[in-house]
């Protein structure tokens, strides 16, 4: 299964804001539109970074409240990781595992399609794993009846 396969069965869209916004911006969108990330972007919808929960806790830990107040570019993290349409998912997972990231954007043509997360591609996961335990389970329920 590829990420386009993945982005197909999700609903569309990615939250993004750009880049005069502070990070008490980025965390009030996270909150209001119950996601874990933010897309920063420029006027042309290009990708410039991501600003995640996870850095918004760390923000926090080192600036203190004070971290509301810093710009959004002081935050993300740039370039945002991504990836194309045609990556498997296996392909983004080891991505995730080893950069220890919970996001990609995906990519087409220089232009952002969507975003996946760890969870997104752990349903596909437990999806397919669902499929495979009942085509076992009919196969062997086909033999004990043949016997």
């Amino acid at each position: 299964m590829r990420i386009s396969d993945v982005l197909a069965a999700k609903s569309k869209g990615v939250v993004t804001l750009w880049t005069n916004h502070s990070l008490a911006d980025a965390v009030q969108m996270m909150d209001q539109r119950a996601v874990s990330s933010v897309i920063v972007v420029d006027p042309d919808r290009r990708p410039l970074g991501i600003v995640t929960d996870r850095n918004a806790v760390h923000a926090l830990a080192r600036h203190g409240a004070g971290a509301l107040d810093l710009n959004v570019t002081r935050i993300m993290v740039a370039p945002v990781p991504s990836c194309t349409l045609d990556t498997t998912v296996t392909q983004a997972m080891a991505r995730m595992t080893v950069d220890r990231i919970r996001h990609l954007v995906a990519i087409d043509d220089d232009r952002m399609i969507g975003i996946v997360s760890i969870g997104d591609l752990v349903k596909v996961r437990l999806d397919d794993a669902d499929v495979e335990g009942r085509v076992l389970r009919e196969i062997a329920l086909g033999r004990i009846a043949a016997e």
